[in-house]
Order: C-alpha cells, then sequence, then structure tokens
C-alpha cells in the first residue's frame, strides 16, 4: 500500500506551510489503514457503493414488510396465474432425473459396497499383485466417480425443490392474507371458494414438495456415508499399492520351502468357483449400465469394420492387383476375426474401470483372433512360441480371477512361471530364430526381447521361491502381459498395414503414381509401428508398477524452466509446440492430399477446381494449425503486435516479390487460367504444368527440364495455354508437287490419309487446301484436329504416310528450281562461255558441250 505520494521532490524542498499539511495528511492516511487493517483484505480492495440511505441493514427487533393481499377485483386473474404456476411446479416436481438413483437402488448399493469392502479387505490382508491392486483401484474409482456425480445431482435437485418450496410459502401467506381481507370485507361466497381452492392447491403441491424434498436430503445424507466408505476403501487400497511399490525389495512372507502344507479352505471348488465368480462379476451390471453408450458404438463400429473387411476380401478375390502380398488375401478371408481385432483395439480404454471379471472377459477376446489370425501373418518357426504366450496369457488372468488360498496361489504361480520359462527356453532356442528370414537388426532386436523376457521369468521365479512375492508377481504378471502387448499390437499393426495395402491399391487410388503409393504405405506403416510402440510402453509402465513413479518424473523433467530474465520455457512446452506443428503440418498434406486425389477427382468438376480446392484448403489448414499451435503454447497473439508491424514494414520492402508472388499463385488457383497438366508457352518455353505452388509454379518441357516460373509472370506475361478451354490441337502438314500432277488426285489422298488415322478426330473433319501456285511447285495444306498430347507424333506420322502415298501415286515432289542468267562476262569467260553472250542460258551452253 502506498502511504503517500509517489514523487518525493516536493517533500525535499521543505517549507512550513506544506510540512505541516504533508504530516496532517499522512497521520489522517495511518490512522485509516490502521482502522481498515482489523477488517478483511478483500473488504479494502473492494469497489465501494454508496448505500441506499432507504435500503439499510433491518435491526433484529425490525419487522418484515407485510404481505399484501390481492386485491378483490383482481383476484380472478391472479388465480388463473397461479393456477399456471402451480402447473409448471408439478412438472416440475414430476420431471426427476433419470441419473438420481431411487431410494432401493441407493439400498441396493449400499449393501454391494459393504459387501465388496469386506471383500477388498480380505484381498489387502493377503499379499495381492499389482494387477489385482489395479483392479481394485480401478473398480472403487469408477464407484467414487457414479457417487459424484449423483451428489452433484441431488444438490441441484434439493436447491430446485427448496427454491419452490420458499415460493409456495410466500404465495400462502399472500393468499391466506387474502381470505382475510375477502372475509374481513364480506366478500362474495363464490370468491371465497376460489380463495380457498387456490389456498387449498398451494398446501397440497407444498406437501408434495416437502416430501420430495426430505427424500432427496436423506438419500443425498445416505449417499455421503458411502462415498465417505468408499473414499476409505481407496486410501486403503492406495496405502497398500504405495507399501507394494516401496517395500517391493524386501521379503514379505516365508520361503517356499518353508509352506510346509497346503492350507486349503474348506471349501469345495463349486464354492470357489461361484466365489471368484461373483467377486470377479459384482458390479459389472453397473458397469454395462454405466457404458452402454459405449458398448453400443463398438458394436456399431465392429459392424462398420466387418463390412469393409468383406469388402477387401472380395477385392483381393478378384485378382485384379497381383502385386499385394499373398498375405493379405489370407487375412482377409476371416473377415470376422479381421474386424473384431481392429475394434477391440477401440475398447483397450473401455475395460479401464470394468470389474475383473468383465476384463477376463475382453482378454479371452483379445486372444480369439490373435489365434485366427496367427497362422497367415507368420512364420511356422516362431508362430508356437506365440501360441504359448497367449495361451500363458490366459492361464494368468485365470490365476488373478479365481479365489484360491494364498499358498495354493503362490504355488501355483510358481508352476505356471516355471512352465513358462521351460517352454518360451525351448521354442526361442537360437537354431530356432537363426532360421527366420529377418533383417539382421530385428533379429538383433528380437534375440534381446527374448533374452530380457526368460531373465524376468527366472527373477520371479527366484523371488518366488525366496519370499519376495510382490517381486515375484510384478515381474511374471509384467513379463506375461506385456508379452501378450507385444504379439496384440503386432497383429494389429500387419492388419492394418495390409488394409492401408489394398486400399491403396483399389480403386480409389488407381489414379495415384506408383511413388505416392509406395509412399503412402511407407508413412502408414510408420505412424502404425510409433502409435503400436507408445502403446506398448504405456502398457509395460503400467503392468510392471512403474508408471505412477516414472510419469511423474517425467512430468517434472518437462515442467523444468530455463531462460533467462522475463523468457522461460520448458521441455515440455518445446515438444509440444514442436509436435503440434508437425502434426498440423501432417493434417494438412494428408486433408488437401484426400481431397485432391481422391474425393475430388470422383465429383463432376471443372478443370483445375479439384486441385484448387486442395491447395486453398491446405493453406488454410497450415495457418489456423500453427496458430493453434501457438495459442496452445501459451502464446498470446496480441503480444506480436511489435513483431506484425515490423513484418509489414518487410513485406512493403524486402517481401514484396514474394507476397506477390503468393498472391498471383492464389488468383490462379481461384481463376483457373492455367491449371495442373495443361500445355502452356511462355517466355519461350512450352511444357506441361505439373505443379503450382505458392511462390512459383513448375512446368515440363519436352525435352524433360522442369522450368520453375514465379506465378507473377504468368499472370503479367503472355502466356499461350493450348488446353484452356479444350484439349484438341489443329495440326497443319504443307506439301508441295510438280505442276504435272493432278491437283484433284493430291486433295483426294491427302484427305483419305488423315481420315483414315484412328488417332486423327473425325470432328472438325480433315481437310486438304490448294494454297495456290509456287515458284517451284502446287501447294497444298493438309488440316486434321487431334488431341494435345498426341498431336506432335501424330504430324510425324501423317507426314510418313503422305510421302508414301504420293511416290506410290507417282507424283512428283519438285527440288526448287531457279533460270540463272548472266548479262555480262569478262573477256577470259566470254571466250569460254561464247553462246552466252548470244542470249544463251548457261543450260544451253552446258547442254551443247
Amino acid at each position: 500500500m502506498r502511504a503517500g505520494p509517489s514523487n518525493l521532490d516536493p517533500f525535499m524542498s521543505y517549507s512550513p506551510p506544506r510540512f505541516h499539511w504533508f504530516l496532517a495528511t499522512f497521520t489522517v492516511c495511518l490512522a485509516t489503514l490502521m482502522l481498515r487493517a482489523q477488517t478483511p483484505i478483500q473488504t479494502i480492495l473492494a469497489p465501494k457503493s454508496k448505500p441506499a440511505p432507504a435500503e439499510q441493514a433491518p435491526s433484529p427487533a425490525s419487522n418484515p414488510p407485510p404481505i399484501q393481499a390481492v386485491a378483490l377485483p383482481q383476484i380472478a386473474d391472479q388465480a388463473e396465474q397461479l393456477e399456471r404456476m402451480l402447473r409448471e411446479v408439478s412438472k416440475t416436481l414430476e420431471s426427476v432425473p433419470k441419473k438420481i438413483i431411487s431410494d432401493h437402488e441407493a439400498t441396493a448399493r449400499a449393501q454391494e459396497i459393504v459387501q465388496r469392502a469386506r471383500e477388498t479387505e480380505d484381498l489387502l490382508d493377503s499379499i495381492p499383485n499389482v494387477m489385482q491392486l489395479q483392479e481394485e483401484d480401478r473398480y472403487w474409482r469408477a464407484f467414487d466417480e457414479e457417487y459424484n456425480v449423483q451428489r452433484k445431482l441431488l444438490t441441484a435437485r434439493a436447491a430446485e425443490i427448496e427454491e419452490k418450496v420458499r415460493w409456495l410459502d410466500t404465495e400462502q401467506k399472500r393468499w391466506q392474507a387474502t381470505m382475510d381481507a375477502v372475509r374481513a370485507q364480506s366478500g362474495p361466497e363464490v370468491v371465497q371458494q376460489r380463495v380457498q381452492q387456490e389456498l387449498d392447491s398451494i398446501q397440497r403441491f407444498r406437501s408434495e414438495a416437502q416430501e420430495q424434498l426430505n427424500q432427496i436430503l436423506t438419500l443425498q445424507n445416505r449417499i455421503y456415508e458411502q462415498d465417505a466408505q468408499i473414499s476409505e476403501v481407496l486410501r486403503k487400497v492406495a496405502e497398500a499399492r504405495e507399501r507394494q511399490r516401496g517395500k517391493l525389495f524386501e521379503r514379505d512372507s516365508y520361503p517356499l520351502w518353508a509352506t510346509r502344507e497346503l492350507r486349503f479352505s474348506d471349501q469345495s471348488i463349486t464354492m470357489l468357483l461361484y466365489a471368484s465368480a461373483d467377486r470377479g462379476f459384482g458390479g459389472a451390471s453397473n458397469f454395462l449400465r454405466a457404458s452402454k453408450v459405449q458398448f453400443i458404438w463398438t458394436a456399431v463400429l465392429y459392424l462398420v469394420l466387418l463390412i469393409t473387411a468383406f469388402q477387401f476380401r472380395n477385392h483381393l478375390g478378384t485378382g485384379e492387383r497381383p502385386g499385394l502380398m499373398p498375405e493379405a488375401a489370407m487375412t482377409f478371408a476371416r473377415p470376422f476375426s479381421v474386424a473384431l481385432l481392429v475394434t477391440l483395439l477401440a475398447t483397450i480404454g473401455i475395460t479401464h474401470s470394468a470389474p475383473p471379471g468383465v476384463s477376463f472377459v475382453v482378454c479371452l477376446l483379445y486372444v480369439v483372433p490373435v489365434f485366427r489370425l496367427l497362422p497367415a501373418l507368420t512364420e511356422p518357426r516362431i508362430r508356437k512360441a506365440l501360441y504359448a504366450v497367449c495361451v500363458f496369457y490366459v492361464l494368468e488372468w485365470t490365476h488373478l480371477v479365481l479365489q484360491l488360498p494364498a499358498v495354493f496361489k503362490r504355488e501355483l504361480f510358481a508352476a505356471v512361471i516355471f512352465l513358462a520359462l521351460t517352454i518360451f527356453a525351448w521354442l526361442t532356442r537360437p537354431s530356432r530364430l537363426t532360421a527366420q528370414a529377418l533383417p539382421s537388426g530385428r533379429r538383433h532386436i528380437l534375440m534381446a526381447g527374448i533374452r530380457i523376457g526368460l531373465a524376468l521369468l527366472a527373477a520371479s521365479l527366484i523371488a518366488n521361491i525366496l519370499g519376495f512375492v510382490s517381486l515375484s508377481q510384478v515381474l511374471g504378471v509384467g513379463t506375461l502381459f506385456s508379452a501378450f502387448g507385444v504379439v496384440l499390437l503386432y497383429m494389429m499393426v500387419r492388419v492394418l498395414q495390409l488394409a492401408i495395402a489394398t486400399l491403396v491399391n483399389s480403386v480409389w487410388f488407381r489414379s495415384l503414381p506408383e511413388a505416392r503409393s509406395e509412399a503412402l504405405e511407407r508413412w502408414g506403416h510408420r505412424f502404425l509401428v510409433i502409435g503400436a510402440a507408445l502403446l506398448w510402453l504405456n502398457i509395460s509402465l503400467s503392468v510392471f508398477a512403474i508408471r505412477d513413479s516414472v510419469i511423474p518424473a517425467l512430468e517434472s523433467v518437462l515442467r523444468y524452466q530455463v531462460g533467462f530474465g522475463k523468457l522461460h520455457v520448458t521441455l515440455g512446452g518445446t515438444l509440444s509446440l514442436v509436435f503440434l506443428l508437425l502434426l498440423g503440418y501432417a493434417v494438412a498434406n494428408v486433408a488437401s492430399f484426400i481431397l485432391g486425389s481422391v474425393l475430388l477427382p470422383r465429383v463432376s468438376l471443372k478443370g483445375g477446381m479439384a486441385y484448387a480446392i486442395s491447395r486453398v484448403t491446405y493453406y488454410i489448414l497450415l495457418v489456423g494449425l500453427f496458430f493453434a499451435a501457438l495459442a496452445s503454447a501459451g502464446l498470446e497473439l496480441n503480444k506480436f503486435t511489435v513483431i506484425t508491424g515490423a513484418l509489414g514494414v518487410g513485406v512493403g520492402f524486402g517481401l514484396q516479390n514474394i507476397v506477390n508472388n503468393f498472391a498471383s499463385g492464389l488468383i490462379i488457383l481461384f481463376e483457373r487460367p492455367i491449371r495442373i497438366s495443361d500445355t502452356v508457352e511462355v517466355a519461350g518455353v512450352t511444357g506441361t504444368v505439373r505443379r503450382i505452388g505458392a511462390r512459383s509454379s513448375t512446368v515440363l518441357t519436352a525435352q524433360g527440364a522442369e522450368v520453375i516460373i514465379p506465378n507473377s509472370d504468368l499472370l503479367s506475361n503472355k502466356v499461350t495455354n493450348w488446353t484452356l478451354s479444350s484439349t484438341r490441337r489443329r495440326v497443319e502438314v504443307s506439301i508441295g508437287v510438280s505442276y504435272g500432277a493432278d491437283p484433284e488426285l493430291v486433295i483426294k489422298l491427302l484427305t483419305e490419309i488423315a481420315t483414315s488415322n484412328s488417332r486423327v478426330l473425325t470432328y472438325p473433319p480433315p481437310q486438304t487446301s490448294f494454297l495456290g501456285f509456287g515458284e517451284s511447285a502446287l501447294n497444298f495444306e493438309l488440316t486434321f484436329w487431334a488431341a494435345q498430347a498426341v498431336w506432335f507424333d501424330l504430324k510425324s506420322e501423317i507426314g510418313l504416310e503422305v510421302l508414301r502415298a504420293l511416290r506410290n501415286a507417282g507424283i512428283e515432289i519438285p527440288y526448287p528450281q531457279r533460270d540463272l542468267r548472266i548479262r555480262s562476262v569478262d573477256a577470259m569467260a566470254q571466250e569460254e562461255v561464247p553462246a552466252v553472250s548470244q542470249g544463251g542460258t548457261l543450260k544451253q551452253v552446258i547442254g551443247g558441250r
């Protein structure tokens, strides 16, 4: 807070009157601040408002304003208005939100929570593994989210009904005052009956509203009690998970040989299975009810993918594309498994809060398409090992779901791990893997992964034997689940890769160049591999119980600020900005490619319109996603005013040529005087337009050279476009024949030659014209129309046919003839050629000799 003026110069120039004035002012301000120090800081900083003199806070002894009765002439109108408002209140009381559970449902939920809490207590008293704790945490968190929603709905509903109750109380007092006034004035009996009727209606609705409010308050208290119990269970589960992570390398049980007897339960196998099913599928109905929309969309997705898989199978069955991989036909020959496998990719997040039994069913669904598609996508030598991974994945899930005695369950787990270690060591021995037709890099990665997996299984078995049960479960369960994740994601990547290859070779992409098709397949495969690797890494971190430790550490590294002065950046912000920019560039390219090469060419648009739409869409998406990336990175665009001004100056001076070319490119795209594949002639260069870019365009000449022409030159200079409105071109072939030839025969021969050629257009028809008498020949011209793409070759072909036809008809194509006359020669030349001086021609003289 400021205790005085900010400028101290008047104080430094001391004078007694000013000093006394300043001292008095300072004393008053200090006293005021000391008095206000006893009030909250929000009161000091709050804007002051002038209190209305007539609206002062009433004292406790003051009485509230009296209720105004309805005037006698307005009772009828006010009664009708009240009836309408009471009907609205009735609708409000009847319209109970569907998401609010009833009292019966709340009682059932309470019993379910109590029973499940006891089961969780029993689980925590034993030695649970990481997967069991994760399942319990997901289950109770789903309950907690559901009860949070219920609390909010009940609070909003209670506030709404309480407001209606207050309004009904006010109306009841007003109409009661009206009744007293009517009786005091000895009003008509009919009016008294009407007022009494309104009072009865108000009392009835008030009783209903109060009853519903009491029910909601009771249900709300019960929800709070159950929510407190859920929070307590979540706290215990979180403590168990934290204790398991903190004491993972501490012995938490006796060595396996010290358990002298298996303490079987007194219950029979049937009762154990029933208890396992009850625990595994407890709450499944609530989960299915809450996830109904997701399951409906999953079913719709499966139907769409099934139809698509059938289309791929039919396309591959025609044999139109023999270049496709044979695995594609074998894979899509099982469309139900393909559709199920791809659909399950979208259900990974749905089972996050599912009960263990539901997760077990989804696990079996994962295994089914993998078993079905393994023969088509893997080699026989490695196939057995992948089958074994699937089998042990199912066995481990069964081991997690079954409710067995602790010691027996531990020994069963040790037996499963020992069996898995033995079988995998036999099936993945080096002699079998070296025979695989794999590149050396992939083979080394595969060998390293197998060795790490075998080492983890051996460590899990040894830890279980020595009494490190938690460590053993983390290593064993994590290894088996991570291995199955590799198999599952590998199958999904292979199926999607084959789908991309089949789609690229379909009729939709048949017009694409081979280089573009190969690039599309290559980049699609890369994106699939990167996405699968990231998803597998997330799964592995979760099953090895280190995700909760790795993610916070990674977030702290990404949030670490680096900078100087007021400028600070974080690694996470920088990476997110770069990622969003790359993603925006990829999205803009993909959208432009799909529009320009797949969708728009199938629509009847004028030439060049599809390319123009795709390029403009590319520019708009690129600019929009660029600014979106800057905004998401926290950069305020209004802080770039100075940069924008500097950019404007740069545009005005140094960048005007670039801006001119860019604007010219946009004009060319919209006006379309020049389009892709047009044959143009500009500045002495003739060729085909291959690209219209943001700054320049590319013209491919007949010699194979690519000429880069700025867009502004295409607008400001003279440009000849041979294919702007038509792809036809008139071709002229000039012929000269001797004076002794028959002109009509020549015209007939030339016209027949052009008419008989299949590449010559029939309309307009070919035409031969007599041009006139030349110095040495009769001149004719054959004109015909041909396509722009073949006119040059066709002109050469027609010329050869004309020469052949004239020779066959005996018509001579004369050489140029000249008569030379010598008017004067010297004496020596005159003696040599005496006849020349007498007016004879050189030809005569030579012929005389």
